[in-house]
């Protein structure tokens, strides 16, 4: 949750200026950006949730959505001075987020032993919230020093140590029916 949350933010500091510089689209207009990419990514994920839940298939969505993350960085900055690039990266961006939003405290749940999961979801929250603040620092820095494709380039990397250690770490475990209680 750290690592989305750090991306999520690094990139919205460079993305209004992007959309303003590459797609002579001032701030006021990029609700017409925005909202339907969010829309639609609610559409788009609510297929990858189901497959996750209904069909056990936990981990494959779940490294999935990270190399849709990947992915969608990848060509951030490789293109970020392109305006449907940047426009349909949003897009991507909001699925594997959107996905990964639902699953995260989902699989906390599952993991944390009963008596853990109060003081689980404590650490859940607090790396969350540390991750907004690295990430919207990070992202500032980068991009005074150097530019936007250095800040998709750090949030690449970081999702890279994401997908190693999601590859590498033992599968998730299916939910428990409510029988299983």
């Amino acid at each position: 949750i750290f690592t989305l949350h750090a991306v999520q933010m690094a990139m919205f500091v460079v993305i209004p200026g992007l959309l303003v510089r590459h797609g002579d689209m001032p701030v006021a207009s990029h609700w017409k950006i925005y909202l339907p990419a969010v829309l639609a990514s609610f559409v788009l994920m609510v297929p990858a949730i189901v497959v996750a839940e209904k069909r056990n298939k936990v981990q494959p969505v779940f490294v999935g959505a990270v190399v849709l993350l990947l992915v969608t960085l990848l060509a951030m900055w490789l293109g970020s001075t392109r305006f449907v690039v940047v426009a349909g990266g949003l897009l991507s961006f909001f699925v594997a987020f959107n996905i990964l939003e639902a699953m995260l405290p989902s699989l906390i749940s599952r993991i944390a032993p009963a008596r853990a999961k109060g003081a689980a979801l404590g650490v859940y929250n607090t790396t969350q919230a540390l991750g907004l603040f690295v990430g919207g620092a990070l992202g500032g820095w980068l991009v005074q020093h150097f530019d936007a494709a250095a800040v998709f380039l750090c949030d690449l990397l970081m999702v890279v140590v994401w997908l190693v250690a999601a590859l590498t770490r033992p599968p998730l475990p299916a939910r428990r029916s409510a029988a299983a209680h």
